[in-house]
């Protein structure tokens, strides 16, 4: 595909991804284990629920919440606790020296954490952040027309966050612990 859909898709580090995947697998089978015993009542529970849910929202901040996309009016870096939204005109360069960052042009540099730096990825020397920005830049230069004078936005995604948690939280603490119970 030649720039068209495949290129707006958001960009992950799938390894990561999938490691937040497979802990919320391990916590939730650790919840299936701990409702089947009979000796656990709702109280308890709920408040391993609540233990469980914590432990895996934090991981998920890191691992699966981060992406960075490429629209036609800007390049997206969305990180835990913040989304910014650089104009093509400002994107001086992407790098991926230690995960992925985007060098912007009169402000800081911008940090994705879905390519943070690890001691795996500089083993390997990086490959999913190298794939990231070849990726970049082969659609940010089709793009250069982007005015110099927009400056990046940023805003804060708590909606996201609280979705997750609230999720989250009825799976291990309602769902799982019922049907474990009633099947």
């Amino acid at each position: 595909m030649s720039g068209g859909r495949s290129a707006l898709m958001p960009m992950r580090s799938w390894g990561a991804w999938f490691g937040g995947l497979m802990l919320w697998a391990v916590f939730g089978f650790m919840m299936v284990m701990f409702s089947r015993n009979p000796a656990n009542g709702w109280g308890e529970l709920v408040l391993v629920a609540a233990f469980f849910v914590g432990l895996c929202h934090l991981v998920t901040l890191a691992a699966m919440f981060s992406y960075v996309k490429v629209t036609p009016a800007a390049l997206l870096v969305v990180n835990p606790g913040l989304s910014t939204a650089i104009p093509w005109g400002r994107v001086q360069e992407v790098v991926a020296e230690h995960g992925l960052v985007v060098r912007v042009r009169g402000a800081e540099d911008v940090h994705c954490y879905a390519f943070q730096p690890s001691v795996v990825g500089r083993l390997m020397g990086y490959p999913g952040a190298h794939r990231a920005v070849k990726k970049i830049d082969s659609y940010g230069k089709r793009l250069a027309l982007a005015a110099d004078k927009d400056d990046p936005e940023s805003a804060v995604t708590w909606r996201r966050h609280l979705l997750w948690l609230v999720g989250g939280w009825s799976v291990f603490a309602l769902l799982v612990p019922s049907l474990v119970r009633v099947l």
